[in-house]
Order: structure tokens, then sequence, then C-alpha cells
């Protein structure tokens, strides 16, 4: 892994560790899940309203659960073709490696952005590393034994709707969550989280030779970062970027330690959001090939939220770390970037979107309701009337065809 700076003040308990990974399988995912035999899929509501989210019109994920048989192919395939051990019949693997170590628990669970976007959650139950090269190596999901390996095969499975012959290898990105307690009460804590920039930078960045960033880097991620902690700026640093979060918070002393690690989750909740609308935006062109109706309806969902300026009204915290990511993945120049006739055509198509009503944006035949109110869209005759557009054409073809037959008989 190359050499990582001795810790000099870096001395910290261990680490709690999630990972968002995500996985674009291709457009035609949508309804190949809809028919899935190996998995349940359900809308999430609430999966947005921690986040301030609770307009209907939003780009919310479904939840997909496979079923038993799905786990149990994984435990066999990594039993049977590794000398690794995995124990478990559900969405939590216990895991244990060649070497004898301590075996460890994983919780894995799954949603689905529409129409392609294949999302793993991966959660470690035990807190982990002693110094700051583990942290380093355990920040990697590649590090962790089999943990890839089930993630690659529930892509596989959820993906073909197959128990075998189902693809390996496949193409995904991960992110880390870093929740780390520090080694001081709360009086010292705001000393030693100056003290250790460096290093918690470098774990958010990435950045094993962190002793050689400059101070300006270190300065203006603190500095970007510094409105999302304005509730609890003297017990809790947060950082966030495209390459992860981490949060760390003082070990001893204090009752604000539930409230930190909830705002922890919410932070990780923000950045599965914007990966996911980056994918969205990225694969845009795709998706309108593969169904017209459904990408313009699905860019009607994630508009509002694809501005740096994005106003979450039940959380200012929530504001500005999404002012934070939507900058981050420069995802109003990547709208930008889009055709202006594939925007327009989503826009002019909002007066009846806005006619879906009772969580109709998220249910599993939503489509249906699409092509329902959009009908007339695609009728001429009633989109003029529909906007009256047809009446004062209708009216000066009349007396224009009465003038002719006045002429013609007087």
């Amino acid at each position: 892994m190359g050499s990582i700076p001795a810790a000099h003040t870096f001395v910290s308990p261990q680490m709690q560790y999630s990972w968002i990974v995500l996985a674009w399988v291709g457009p035609d995912l949508e309804d190949r899940l809809l028919k899935s035999d190996l998995a349940s899929v359900e809308p999430n509501p609430g999966f947005l309203k921690p986040l301030g989210i609770v307009s209907e019109r939003a780009y919310r994920p479904w939840v997909i659960k496979p079923y038993i048989e799905v786990w149990q192919e994984i435990s066999r395939k990594i039993n049977r073709e590794t000398d690794g051990k995995v124990f478990g019949r559900s969405s939590q693997f216990t895991i244990q490696d060649s070497t004898g170590s301590k075996p460890r628990h994983y919780n894995f669970n799954l949603r689905f952005y529409r129409p392609g976007t294949l999302c793993v959650e991966v959660h470690l139950v035990e807190d982990i590393g002693q110094s700051t090269e583990d942290f380093f190596s355990d920040r990697d999901l590649a590090n962790h034994p089999f943990v890839p390996t089930v993630v690659d095969c529930l892509i596989g499975i959820i993906s073909t709707g197959q128990l075998s012959g189902y693809p390996t290898s496949n193409s995904y990105s991960a992110k880390p969550a870093m929740l780390m307690p520090a080694p001081v009460g709360e009086n010292d804590f705001e000393t030693w989280r100056d003290s250790s920039k460096d290093e918690i930078v470098g774990l958010l960045i990435n950045n094993k030779h962190f002793d050689h960033a400059s101070d300006y880097l270190v300065q203006k991620i603190f500095d970007k970062n510094k409105e999302m902690d304005v509730k609890y700026a003297r017990s809790v640093l947060s950082l966030i970027s495209k390459q992860g979060v981490i949060t760390t918070y003082p070990a001893q002393g204090g009752d604000l330690a539930r409230d930190i690690k909830r705002e922890h989750v919410r932070r990780f909740r923000f950045l599965e959001y914007a990966l996911a609308l980056q994918k969205f935006i990225e694969k845009y062109r795709d998706i309108r090939t593969d169904n017209r109706e459904r990408a313009e309806f699905l860019l009607f969902l994630c508009t509002p939220f694809l501005s740096e300026k994005a106003n979450l009204p039940k959380t200012v915290t929530g504001t500005n770390t999404w002012r934070i990511l939507a900058e981050e993945f420069s995802l109003e120049r990547s709208v930008g970037a889009l055709e202006k006739t594939h925007t327009s055509e989503s826009e002019a198509k909002e007066e009846y979107y806005i006619a879906i009503k009772g969580g109709g944006y998220d249910a599993l035949n939503y489509m249906e309701n699409v092509y329902n109110v959009t009908r007339p869209s695609r009728n001429w005759l009633a989109r003029d009337f529909r906007s009256s557009k047809i009446v004062p054409w209708v009216i000066t073809t009349l007396v224009a065809i009465l003038i002719g037959l006045l002429k013609y008989f007087f």
C-alpha cells in the first residue's frame, strides 16, 4: 500500500465503517426487477425524509429484498469456491477469512434507482482498526475478505434474475462512511481536531501521503465543510466529499454521541443520493433512447435537486450539505450539458405530471400513471384543446369558410 507516516497526534479508538456501492446495470433493469422471482421490490417513501426532502416530487429509490435462496447461493459459492467461511441466510453475513482471524459481521441492504442503478449499502457491525495505516486499509472495501464477492454476486444475481450463470466481475464503485470517536474529552476536542487536520482530510480523500499535502488544500476542505457542522461545531467534525464521509467526535464524556451518529448517517444518505443523481444524468441519453416517456418523467423528479441552490426547508445543515455535494459532482453543469430539447420536453409535461396524486410518483406501476396523464400530449387535438390553442384556429377557419361560401353564392 505504500508507506504511511507515523501518527504523531492521530491516536484514535477503532473506526466504524459503512460503504455505498453503486452499479449501473442498464435501463432494462427496472422491467426485470418487477418480474423477478428472486427478490421483492417495494416503494420506499420514507427514505428521503431524514434528509429534509418531503416533497412528493423527488427521485426516490425502491427497496429490493432478495429472497433466502439468493443469500444461500452466495454463501455456498464462497464456501465452495474459496478458502473463506460465510455463515448466514439473510442480509447479515458472518465472514471469516482463511487466517482464522476473528469473524466479522456485515449487513447488506439493496436499493434501486429507476430505471437502471443498483445500490448496495454495506455496514460492518464491529468497530475495527488500531492505527492510521489500518484506517487507510480498512476504508477500501476491496480489503475486506470476501465482501466484494458478496457485492459482486448480488449485482449479478439481481441484475439477471438468475441463480446460476450470472455475471461476475461486475463494474461498481464503493464510497466509505467513517465514524471515528476521538481519544479526548469535549474540552480537548478542538485542540485534537486542529492538530489532526492533515490525517482527517487524508482519510476523507484517500490520500495516504497526507503529510505532503498543502496546507491550502486541507484548509479549503475544512472551510467548505464548516457550515455543515454549525449545530455541534465544538464537539464534532464531519467532512463530506465525492470520495466519502468522515465524522469524528470526542469519545470521552458528553451525551451527543447518538445525535452525532444520526447526523453522520444522514450525510451518508446525502452522498448516496448525489451519486444516484449523477449516474442518472450521466446515463440520461441511454435512458431516453430506451424509453422517452420514462426518461422525461424521471428528469422531472430529479430537477429540483440538481442545483447547488436546492433548498431543503426542513434542515439548514442539510441544505449546506447538499450545496457541497452538488458542487463536488457538478450536477448543475451536467444538466446544462444535456440537449436543450431533452430538458424542455420534460418541462413542457410538468402540467401533466402534477396531476399524479397519492404516492403515484413512486408506485411500482408509476409508468401507467405517467402514460395516463400525458395522453393528451401525444394527441395533437386533445393537446390543443387543453391549451385552448385550437379554439381561435377553429373560429378563424370557420369564418374563412363562411366568407368563401358567401362569395361563391352571392
